[in-house]
């Protein structure tokens, strides 16, 4: 049999359909009707006919994703080998507000173009050149290739712009990856971008996307910054880095006299160390930067002598401590480290910043950290600590400064939960226990009242329903769909204190927690009653999503960044039945891709009259108000045990004897 001119792998199904792979791998075995891989050379990586697939899926009632940059993907795909789409990549550009290529009369080249004009136009610049960089990889033995995540990259650039730093008008990342960094810093105004990776597409990549995304001509190289620096003489206000971990061979032994080592040549193994004294090195008298780091960082024996140094020459001057779930690895706690170039003959800073944000409650979003919270916590301590009145960026359990000579003993151990906890207030942490098992209390009955209310269903045959989409409603004109919006790119005002409703406030039914100030969309937005709100990534990392509809105290409030909003016509459409069918079974399948968003175009609800929409409505109202209920519970009882804990083992609480007699032991 002759190979198809159009083949897909399975995990270009998985996009097509909008599922899993796995969810590709169970259709193969369970379906007899499946297609068969025309390519079985290779059983781990088959091609499917394209044509048979998109047939197979429409007759299962999985119609093939149109999205311009599903269609994108497929293009590149099925028309280039992952050399040519490199190829293609370093011949874009972007002139005059649209993509344009030295080689855009070829054909490929040509169609391309068009799908990435599409693709941007739909979900900006970031999904349509990571499709290109996803293809160029596959050929790839690059491994460890991760994107910063957003709003890491924005709390690590709000942290170069604090009272004490340079203003910013220069910035480097050293190992650019992707871009995240570099694009964060020219949201808060750096205007001369420079970067630097070892990986050829990378580079491409973020050359792509500074383009696209800022006002800058960005200089953008490729090698390895720290054997074969593209900017030796390079001073900048600010550098932004995600170094590799772990390096074994980055040079130690070739470089071990090297200039940048001004606080001690690094061993074989603390690469990390390599890194933190390269960026250093580049900052001019008073700059800033800030890296992200594993925590062995900070207690490795190897690397004591150099920490000693930093904190020595008042060079480092915060570290801050994330939760696992801030990057990848996602289950590693990392560090910010924040350091700064002194001025001439500045006198050394008398104390250091840590800041511990590993207790401050999880959101309900994909990475699990509540990021309005952690930034809020982190940038007023650092903002604090580097303005006039340094001790005032001290807050119980959650910042401590520390006087430079308390962290220089035989192990300089920089952990910032040490000097947290052991700086606590154990009068302020017994009112945060006090309030946090009245949290528990109240989010207790509020449980059992809900699952009370848990009747009015009776056992049913099953239904023969006819489904009907969103795009089809819409089209319909029954409901208008309102697409999430990116944060925005133009540094918000710092007095707009606009209520927004951010993601982990749609999971949780909370108010609207976020401000216009730190949580701006690109396109303001304002919620009206009845609106069925969708967070546009997924809910938990096993792939539910969550959707709740807004209320009367949530009128008003903008809709924050990566928020679908479903405004339903009220009188043939009830918006609980919407907001229950569409996070149902079969719609969180057909949305579990391998990406965290989503196209709620596609998901299907039951074509039903207004009357049996509101009773089944009802139901998953109660359903929702039993989650949220029991999701507070859970924060609120793991509020309580940490803040005990720590208390006991800190030594600021200890049991009462009236504890002790009434434990029954």
């Amino acid at each position: 049999m002759s190979k198809p001119a159009s083949t897909v792998s399975a995990a270009e199904i998985s996009r097509l359909a909008g599922v899993t792979r796995a969810t590709v791998s169970n259709w193969r075995r369970r379906h007899a009707d499946f297609p068969k891989a025309v390519d079985g050379s290779n059983e781990a990586r088959p091609l499917f006919d394209l044509h048979e697939v998109q047939e197979w899926l429409s007759g299962h009632g999985f119609d093939a994703a149109e999205s311009p940059s599903n269609e994108l993907r497929t293009l590149v795909r099925l028309q280039a080998t992952p050399g040519a789409v490199m190829r293609f990549m370093e011949s874009l550009r972007w002139a005059g507000g649209g993509w344009v290529s030295d080689d855009a009369p070829a054909e490929f080249a040509a169609a391309a173009i068009r799908a990435l004009e599409r693709s941007t136009a739909a979900d900006g610049p970031r999904i349509a050149v990571d499709a290109l960089a996803d293809r160029a990889l596959e050929d790839s033995s690059a491994t460890g290739v991760y994107i910063t995540p957003e709003r890491l990259a924005r709390l690590m650039a709000s942290l170069v712009v604090s009272p004490g730093s340079l203003e910013l008008r220069s910035a480097l990342d050293p190992a650019c990856g992707s871009g995240s960094l570099l694009l964060a810093a020219a949201a808060h105004g750096a205007t001369e971008l420079y970067g630097q990776d070892v990986l050829p597409l990378q580079v491409q990549r973020t050359r792509l996307l500074l383009e696209a995304g800022t006002a800058a001509e960005p200089a953008v190289r490729d090698g390895d910054s720290l054997t074969a620096d593209a900017f030796p003489a390079l001073q900048v206000d600010a550098v932004l880095s995600n170094p590799p971990y772990g390096q074994r061979d980055w040079g130690s032994a070739e470089m071990a006299m090297d200039t940048r080592w001004k606080y001690g040549p690094p061993p074989r193994g603390e690469s990390e160390l390599a890194w933190v004294q390269h960026t250093v090195a580049h900052l001019r008298p008073g700059g800033t930067a800030v890296l992200l780091l594993p925590p062995a960082v900070a207690t490795r024996p190897s690397g004591r002598k150099i920490r000693a140094n930093l904190v020595r020459r008042g060079v480092l001057r915060a570290v801050i401590g994330l939760a696992p779930g801030a990057a990848q690895p996602w289950h590693v706690g990392l560090q910010l480290w924040v350091l700064r170039e002194p001025q001439p003959a500045a006198p050394v800073p008398e104390n250091l910043l840590f800041v511990d944000t590993t207790g401050i409650p999880g959101g309900d979003g994909e990475d699990r950290i509540d990021w309005d919270a952690v930034t809020a916590a982190v940038t007023r301590a650092w903002w604090a600590f580097d303005g006039e009145n340094p001790d005032t960026a001290a807050e119980s359990g959650e910042a401590a400064t520390v006087r430079l000579i308390e962290v220089l003993d035989d192990e300089v151990d920089l952990t910032p939960a040490k000097y947290v906890r052991s700086s606590l207030d154990s009068g302020a942490l017994s009112t945060q226990v006090d309030n946090a098992i009245g949290r528990l209390t109240s989010a207790a009955k509020e449980l059992a009242e809900g699952t009370g209310a848990l009747t009015g269903w009776a056992e049913s045959a099953g239904q023969s329903w006819r489904f009907v989409t969103i795009a089809e409603l819409q089209n319909h004109g029954q409901l208008q769909w309102i697409r999430s919006q990116p944060p925005a790119s133009e540094k918000p005002a710092l007095g707009d204190r606009r209520r927004v409703i951010t993601a982990p406030d749609v999971a949780t039914g909370s108010p609207a927690s976020g401000v216009m100030s730190t949580s701006a969309p690109a396109q303001v937005e304002e919620v009206r009653i009845g609106d069925v709100l969708i967070p546009a990534v997924r809910s938990d990392r096993t792939g539910g999503r969550s959707a709740r509809v807004a209320e009367s105290e949530d009128v008003g409030a903008v809709i924050g960044p990566h928020i679908h909003a479903l405004r339903a016509d009220l009188d043939r459409l009830d918006p609980w039945f919407l907001a229950g069918f569409l996070t149902g079974a079969e719609n969180v399948s057909a949305t579990r891709t391998s990406t965290v968003r989503f196209d709620p175009s596609r998901l299907r609800v039951p074509v039903l009259s207004l009357a049996e929409q509101q009773r089944y409505g009802e139901i998953f109202r109660l359903l929702f108000q039993l989650r949220t209920a029991a999701r507070r519970a859970t924060y609120a009882a793991e509020d309580v045990a940490e803040s005990v804990t720590t208390g006991l083992t800190a030594g600021a609480l200890a049991p009462s004897e009236e504890f002790e007699e009434g434990s029954g032991r």
